[in-house]
């Protein structure tokens, strides 16, 4: 029977990031942006929908989300080496909340049309390609090496919150005033983190600007020599990038299965995408009570047990049924991507974290920005159980090579 110095341990063990001050500051900012975030994607995949009624479309959007990261992604990871880590935040949040403020205005206007939301997507993607790496490498002078695992799954959660929330508001939001609204609440949503950022007190960083180790050759090539160097490196970055190119956060299955294999409206659709997130929030608080940093073994194991309950969403009957596989689905992705996160920490040197999470967001979005269309015109010409069943397969047979693959590391160590 656990007593109450227990609990309060358990307790200390999860939000033990939370004890810094600076990270408790951005964590605030970082939820609200979550939140923005999510009211964005919502109004973004919903008005695609409505001035196409095309999967294929959508997923072309998304993929112009994403499509920047192959370019910008490697750079950001640089960047994060070289210069003051909260002072490039503060800008890629500014342009962010300058683009999402001129979709809504055109939206409102009456205005957009599929050219500007693709654009006003890819110029979103080109602003998070930079920010990421940034951003991921940032929490380690926020909290220290000791509590970064922690401050990495509480992460992980505060982006499901905003996920439990962002889509509910979004539908609601849409079904009563149209999409526009939702790109404005987004941009103010980005004034939040800058407040935030502007609050944080340099003199308190738990670790300094990382130097980088003397190496030759140009910094970026160094990165990826680092990284191609460590085999359990590359298979986890390739796991999770591999898994959210076949549709991992359902985010254009859900909405075609909303508003075509369910006939639902905004509201139904934003409810999927606070379902997932729910089941992802209570993998996150969960893993979070992990102290030792995941192999490439729990990271295949954590994969094969996404892609299982993955396929069983591909053959729910009914809305209400989708919507709990959908939990789950969110549950187990959440063990999936904090694993991806951590190994991180586990595998690469202090001095090239910058540049492996640059490599990790580059490989993750460049492989969503691939598949999104290839799920889009599943779903369009099959079905958009078609598009989901198909991602749990390729995510199964990645689990079973990463499985072999590790075994076949460590034998020949």
């Amino acid at each position: 029977m656990k007593t109450n110095r227990d609990r309060g341990e358990i307790k200390n063990l999860i939000f033990s990031s939370l004890s810094h001050r600076n990270y408790r500051i951005y964590f605030i900012g970082s939820a609200m942006s979550s939140i923005g975030t999510w009211v964005h994607r919502i109004a973004q995949d919903w008005l695609v929908l409505e001035l196409t009624n095309s999967g294929q479309a959508l997923g072309i959007v998304v993929s112009a989300q994403f499509l920047p990261g192959f370019f910008l992604s490697l750079t950001g990871g640089s960047l994060a080496d070289r210069f003051d880590r909260r002072k490039a935040l503060i800008l890629c949040n500014l342009f962010g909340s300058l683009i999402s403020s001129a979709l809504g205005i055109l939206v409102i206007s009456g205005k957009a049309n599929l050219a500007i939301v693709t654009a006003a997507a890819f110029l979103l993607g080109i602003t998070n390609a930079i920010d990421g790496p940034i951003r991921q490498s940032y929490y380690v002078m926020l909290v220290g090496e000791k509590d970064l695992p922690n401050a990495l799954s509480l992460n992980s959660a505060n982006l499901n919150i905003g996920r439990l929330i962002g889509p509910l508001l979004s539908g609601i939001l849409i079904e009563r005033f149209g999409t526009g609204p939702s790109f404005l609440i987004n941009s103010a949503m980005y004034v939040v983190v800058i407040v935030s950022l502007v609050l944080v007190k340099p003199e308190l960083y738990k670790v300094s600007v990382i130097a980088d180790e003397i190496v030759r050759g140009p910094r970026l090539r160094a990165g990826l020599v680092h990284v191609l160097s460590k085999p359990e490196l590359v298979m986890s970055i390739l796991v999770v990038s591999f898994l959210a190119m076949w549709g991992q956060d359902m985010q254009i299955t859900s909405a075609m299965m909303a508003k075509g294999t369910f006939a639902r409206g905004a509201a139904s659709f934003g409810a999927l995408g606070t379902s997932i997130a729910s089941g992802a929030i209570l993998g996150a608080l969960v893993f979070a009570r992990k102290s030792t940093l995941p192999t490439v073994r729990d990271i295949g194991w954590a994969a094969m047990k996404m892609a299982a309950v993955w396929m069983l969403a591909s053959f729910a009957p009914t809305y209400i049924s989708f919507a709990v596989a959908l939990f789950f689905c969110g549950y187990f992705a959440m063990e999936v991507n904090i694993s991806g996160n951590a190994s991180l920490s586990r595998y690469a040197a202090p001095s090239f974290y910058g540049r492996a999470w640059g490599i990790y967001i580059f490989a993750w979005q460049s492989l969503i920005a691939l598949g999104a269309p290839i799920l889009g015109w599943i779903g369009q010409s099959f079905s958009p159980r078609a598009a989901i069943g198909v991602g749990a397969l390729m995510a199964m047979l990645m689990a079973s090579y990463a499985l072999a693959r590790f075994k076949f590391i460590q034998d020949a160590k």
